[in-house]
């Protein structure tokens, strides 16, 4: 649920949460600077990644993340890649540049984390 699609930034799916969309990976974009302003803002220590593609879009922004000095959570089950299981399992793989602690299953977002 987006309170603006053109912006990426959208309304929170709960009291301390926001969506950003993104649909290019490289150098930090607006989008993800307003979301990490948004998380310095509000206090916020720990962002949730899921998308497509886990070895690319995904890790990168959850390695953004982390070297921002915040705690990135990967949701394994919540990523793809176009490039197939074995894409997808690589990006798992070198997500170790987080923590392998930071790899969860959807069901531990909703039960929280952290």
């Amino acid at each position: 649920m987006q309170r603006d699609p053109a912006a990426g930034v959208g309304a929170g799916v709960g009291q301390h949460a926001i969506v950003i969309s993104l649909t290019t990976v490289g150098r930090v974009t607006p989008r993800i600077a307003a979301g990490v302003d948004i998380a310095t803002r509000e206090g916020w220590t720990d962002l949730v990644f899921c998308g497509v593609a886990t070895e690319s879009c995904v890790l990168k922004s959850a390695v953004d993340a982390f070297e921002r000095d915040l705690t990135p959570w990967l949701v394994t089950d919540a990523s793809a890649s176009h490039g197939g299981p074995a894409a997808h399992d690589a990006g798992l793989l070198v997500a170790c540049f987080i923590g392998a602690g930071q790899l969860i299953k959807a069901s531990e977002v909703s039960a929280g984390v952290g």
